[in-house]
């Protein structure tokens, strides 16, 4: 394959985690659509990066995002997040980046599971930008399809996915978000985007302790 230097665009995959998970949150549909399940309570809102310095145990690290809706702080729901990158190197090299990230989402969610949030899950977002690739294609005289992964890439993301399983605490759910930039267009304008729900979080009863540290965290601006 060889390498587009006409790409106008900035790539999917090259935007910071923290900065993607704010812009998919932050969407009035993907908001909705990816974070807010079915029997979760209606309006709820969200913070994002919330330190747990504060809360029961003092536990070092933080939550990516967290919701709760205002009248009812003992169903939150805590949100890990670790983005899967597949930008033009790793499609020309057949090599997701950084699967080892699993083994580190595992273990800032189970901590949040042990902690006793009501619901707790684990998101792998996996950004692809195959603007690239597509445009090789479209080059050659192939008819022009739209893709995103090959079948080996996405073999190879799958036993990822599949193996990561394993490091979850039974109460953890794990779901695998997926973006991907088919054409030279901004980031999120052209595209495909979609969630498989792997496995749904198992709810617990959230302790008075705990509740009280999430209402305080959504009465502060």
């Amino acid at each position: 394959m060889v390498a587009n230097t006409d790409l106008v665009y900035e790539s999917l995959a090259e935007i910071h985690e923290e900065k993607l998970v704010e812009r998919i949150v932050g969407d009035v549909m993907w908001g909705r659509e990816f974070f807010q399940l079915y029997g979760m309570p209606p309006g709820m809102r969200n913070k994002q990066c919330v330190s747990l310095q504060t809360a029961p145990g003092a536990p070092r690290g933080d939550i990516d995002v967290l919701f709760s809706a205002s009248n009812i702080p003992e169903q939150s729901v805590a949100y890990q997040i670790k983005r899967i990158k597949l930008g033009t190197n790793q499609l020309r090299n057949g090599t997701p980046g950084k699967l080892q990230k699993f083994k580190k989402l595992a273990q800032q969610s189970n901590l949040l599971a042990e902690m006793g949030f009501w619901q707790v899950y684990a998101y792998a977002i996996v950004v692809v930008d195959a603007r690239e690739q597509n445009a090789e294609e479209e080059r050659s005289g192939k008819k022009l399809v739209l893709t995103g992964l090959s079948s080996e890439l996405r073999s190879k993301l799958e036993a990822a996915l599949s193996f990561a399983t394993q490091f979850f605490d039974a109460r953890v759910g794990f779901g695998e978000m997926q973006f991907i930039q088919t054409m030279d267009s901004a980031p999120f304008t052209v595209g495909t985007h979609s969630l498989h729900l792997r496995r749904l979080a198992k709810p617990t009863a959230q302790s008075v302790p705990l509740t009280e540290w999430v209402a305080d965290i959504f009465s502060q601006p």
